[in-house]
């Protein structure tokens, strides 16, 4: 069964919707079959229907949670569609009530069913590893490269670099770029991810340290890093979670270490606020599907680096406040 329902980015819901739509624009058109002008597209209305249904009842506090349709929810659906559309809907519309339409409905129903109890989960970052840099240009451009970069060459020269969940290793390309000789450990949960990274780079990578680990639980078994990185890796994690990694993390920093964090951020009121809360709401509903990460807001790492002794030397935030860079120093202590 699959771990997280994923809404209107459920395979199955993005399929049945092709396939009404081929049918409206592209076969009835070209056709005299009855099939196709009368219950084709009957077959897919609980798949496309149900998903955006369940997804409003979860954003208004209706559903308590992310799990798959539950049988109750998918019969509830199949009776409310064929009483609307075949008892109530002949006596205000033009139509005629037709039981082969809810033999329809119930057939796509029993698709629905097996799908949805059935289909697998996608397994972590792995799946979107080939895909990730191309959806990246296409929703971003180069906006979340610059955030990530935005103090890179501020903070050279540097000795040896941290990189926590590196992904396809887009900070550590601009990094090597500008300092070849720095020596770096590039961990991410995602073998897939560190794999396509180390083939693009080639001999560019001899001094790069892959390594695939579980950040929620990964300890550096090294210390004296001069520079610690972490780009839109916070929002995957709770605060809760995020309290024992970053003491980890920075019990692995150099005394006068640099801290680069690159993050989506909440503005704080205005029509900023709401386009935001729009996007990131999309966001985590498409990754905690996809990826199955636990987080479903953004945390407040703030505090939790100032208690392990960096401060915040500058901050950047752009994109209509949807983006933000932050620049955290580590002052060595006083004698």
């Amino acid at each position: 069964m699959r771990a997280r329902f994923g809404y209107v980015f459920d395979p199955l819901f993005l399929v049945c919707c092709a396939l009404y739509a081929a049918n409206r624009w592209l076969i009835k058109p070209h056709t005299h079959i009855a099939f196709f002008h009368s219950w084709f597209s009957d077959l897919w209305l609980i798949p496309c229907a149900l998903p955006p249904v369940l997804l409003i009842q979860r954003w208004c506090g209706l559903r308590t949670h992310d799990r798959p349709p539950t049988d109750g929810e998918i019969l509830a659906h199949l009776a409310g569609w064929s009483v609307l559309f075949e008892a109530i809907g002949p006596h205000i519309m033009r139509t005629t009530g037709d039981p082969w339409d809810v033999a329809a409905y119930a057939f796509g129903s029993g698709v629905g069913y097996v799908w949805w109890r059935l289909g697998k989960s996608p397994s972590g970052f792995d799946w979107l590893a080939p895909h990730y840099r191309w959806m990246e240009r296409i929703l971003a451009g180069e906006k979340l490269q610059r955030c990530r970069t935005a103090y890179l060459k501020d903070v050279l020269p540097v000795r040896k670099a941290l990189l926590l969940g590196e992904g396809r290793g887009r900070f550590l390309d601009a990094l090597l770029e500008q300092q070849p000789d720095v020596r770096c450990v590039c961990v991410d949960a995602s073998e897939r991810m560190l794999d396509l990274t180390r083939s693009r780079l080639g001999s560019a990578a001899n001094n790069v340290a892959f390594v695939r680990a579980d950040l929620a639980s990964w300890t550096p078994p090294e210390s004296g890093f001069d520079l610690i990185v972490a780009d839109f890796v916070f929002d995957c994690f709770t605060d809760e979670q995020l309290a024992p990694m970053i003491a980890r993390w920075a019990g692995a920093a150099a005394p006068n270490a640099r801290w680069l964090v690159a993050e989506f951020h909440l503005p704080e009121r205005g029509l900023a606020r709401w386009r935001a809360k729009a996007i990131l709401s999309v966001m985590y509903m498409f990754f905690r599907w996809a990826t199955g990460i636990p987080a479903d807001k953004l945390p407040n790492p703030d505090a939790l680096l100032r208690q392990h002794g960096f401060e915040l030397r500058d901050r950047r935030i752009t994109e209509w406040g949807l983006l933000q860079t932050d620049w955290w120093e580590r002052q060595p202590p006083v004698p």
